[in-house]
């Protein structure tokens, strides 16, 4: 690839950002198949529609395939400038600021040999795994003071009288699992309880199992069968026992989503040491969970957001209560197999650990608005929608201080990175670029807005949408 000046420093210098290094080298694709890499976060919405891409006859009439390997973002930029992929790399985060030859490559006007787009987004999880909380099945609520010092190490176990205040003593009478496709509002209805069930068509199929609700009145020491069938799409009410100080559990096709009471109830926390996993590469999933802790609470988390998270200082580095992980994978593969973990992972990785059956659930964080949400692409799709974007660059800024309603604020926009007519690598060849170019519009026009909720993540608004679509133009 031959480069300009700037871009060969800004290649040389890209290979110190990855703290992970890069990636073994891979063959460069055949014909008009391309090899792209870099984030992980977007890699399970960039494997579906890679996968719908090859026989959309339409959207990619040569039927070239995409291969795709998530390596982090920090190391996808850095595999992306040394030349190891020959269609496109994903980043969720940008270079940092403090690297001066990194910004004059990006932000120069005479410097066009690659271009940067917004294209996908999507929510991250403060996931957790907690055995013994009771009432059973609740979904803990985080405020982002709380989740700032346990992720400093200064919240130590899960009794700790902060997670107590964010849990006070309170009725559930609504329950959101299955990233928002399953709703359960329960009320009193004479001397029952009412339970309305709203499914989306989406998770209901031929091959859905039972739904299962179960009561108590002892805090679920024990607990009763009192609704089990197969479940229809749509509302449906349920009418059930109820006596003062009854709990329902839901559980749908062998998942447990959680409980509702119509009756005030307290939160037990068992004194289970905390467990953090984080990403041990560089990563933008990492950027933009620090990015939201220092933005939002910078009297807790003081410093700067940057792709590596680095264990706070005095905490004990053998003790096990930080451990690094590989991926969005990694971490959430951590934090499910181990009472008291916590973690940070983009919604889909949580979703399918969750359909699977596995110990995993996404804390409900509280917004600006006073709001306590899990993570969802509605939530997402919200909080994009307040920030604002650069027609010119493509970049992102997030509204840390939005109080839209339903706006969660933990949010991650992934970026595509691909070579412009100014590049003349003989790799990245016109009709590479083309696929290349192909696979974002069609990530952009036909597969996120068709798959994206289903895959846990938010396709991105039409005014994005648009300044996308004009720097996809530049890809050849």
């Amino acid at each position: 690839m031959k480069l300009s000046k700037k871009i060969a420093v800004a290649v040389a210098a890209t290979a110190l950002l990855g703290s992970a290094g890069l990636a073994n080298p891979v063959q460069a694709g055949t014909a008009d198949n391309i090899i792209a890499g870099g984030a992980t976060f977007p890699q399970n919405i960039i494997e579906s529609c890679r996968a719908t891409f090859a026989g959309d006859t339409a959207a990619n009439p040569l039927a070239a395939t995409v291969n795709y390997t998530g390596v982090g973002s920090g190391t996808g930029r850095s595999n992306f400038f040394d030349n190891v992929y020959d269609g496109f790399a994903m980043s969720d985060s940008m270079w940092s600021s403090s690297n001066s030859k990194f910004r004059t490559a990006l932000d120069s006007p005479s410097v066009k040999s690659f271009v940067w787009l917004p294209l996908i987004s999507g929510a991250i999880n403060v996931a957790y795994r907690l055995d013994g909380v009771k009432p059973a099945g609740t979904v803990l609520q985080l405020t982002p003071t709380t989740i700032a010092k346990i992720f400093a190490g200064t919240i130590k176990t899960w009794n700790d009288a902060s997670i107590k205040l964010d849990n006070p003593v309170a009725a559930k009478p609504k329950l959101a699992g299955l990233n928002g496709a399953a709703n359960f509002a329960l009320a009193k209805k004479g001397t029952k309880a009412a339970l309305t069930v709203s499914l989306k068509p989406s998770v209901v199929n031929g091959k859905t199992k039972n739904m299962v609700v179960t009561s108590s009145t002892d805090g679920g020491v024990t607990s009763k069968r009192v609704y089990n069938a197969k479940p229809k799409a749509g509302k449906v009410v349920l009418s059930l026992p109820y006596a003062v100080g009854t709990e329902y559990t839901i559980n749908y096709n062998n998942v447990a989503l959680g409980t509702v009471s119509i009756d005030a109830t307290s939160v037990v926390l068992p004194a289970t040491p905390i467990t953090v996993y984080h990403r041990k590469e560089s990563s933008g999933t990492t950027f933009n969970f620090l990015n939201f802790l220092n933005k939002t609470v910078p009297a807790v988390w003081t410093t700067a957001a940057a792709e590596p998270f680095l264990v706070p200082s005095g905490t004990n580095p053998t003790d096990g209560s930080f451990v690094g992980a590989q991926g969005n994978d990694g971490v959430a593969n951590g934090v499910m197999n181990k009472d008291g973990g916590i973690g940070y992972a983009e919604v889909s990785f949580v979703n399918e650990r969750q359909v699977a059956g596995k110990l995993i659930t996404a804390a409900k964080v509280m917004n600006p608005a006073g709001e306590f949400l899990a993570g969802t692409s509605a939530g997402a799709a919200k909080f994009v929608d307040a920030a604002a974007v650069n027609s010119t660059t493509g970049v992102v800024t997030f509204d840390y201080t939005t109080k839209a309603a339903g706006a969660y604020p933990i949010t991650a926009v992934s970026y595509f990175m691909a070579n412009t007519s100014a590049n003349t690598n003989s790799a990245n060849t016109a009709a590479k670029m083309l696929t290349a170019q192909r696979f974002a519009n069609y990530v952009l026009d036909t597969c996120a807005p068709a798959v994206a909720e289903l895959k846990g993540y938010a396709a991105l608004p039409a005014n994005i949408v648009a300044i996308s679509k004009t720097l996809t133009a530049t890809i050849k």
